[in-house]
């Protein structure tokens, strides 16, 4: 016999008010648990919206200033490499000796 047929059977069966009434506060105690519980769930789910949105600005914001640090180091960079190779051809003694007493740090790929 499936679920709901025993149901419906122990439903017919029941032959006093007692029992119908207790069943019926049964589901209304369910009921209100539920929706107690559905309040607090919407509640904490515009809590965690509003906290995303909040977030998620400062994550971008973040965002768009590293990219813009990354910007001025590549150009930083970029200029360092014009610096080097016009001392490297105008003072190539100076700058052999100068490899020599500070090798370049050797840098592990992750």
């Amino acid at each position: 016999m499936s679920l709901p047929q025993h149901v419906a059977k122990e439903l017919l069966n029941a032959s006093n008010d007692a029992d119908l009434k207790k069943m019926e506060q049964d589901q209304t105690e369910s009921l209100t648990i539920y929706q107690s519980t559905h309040d607090r769930l919407e509640a904490f789910n515009e809590f965690s919206k509003a906290r995303y949105q909040n977030i998620n600005k400062h994550f971008e914001s973040h965002t768009i200033m590293l990219k813009e640090m990354k910007r001025d180091l590549d150009s930083v960079f970029a200029k360092l490499r014009k610096i080097n190779i016009k001392l490297e051809q105008k003072y190539p003694d100076e700058m052999r000796q100068a490899r020599e007493k500070h090798p370049a740090p050797e840098i592990e790929e992750d």
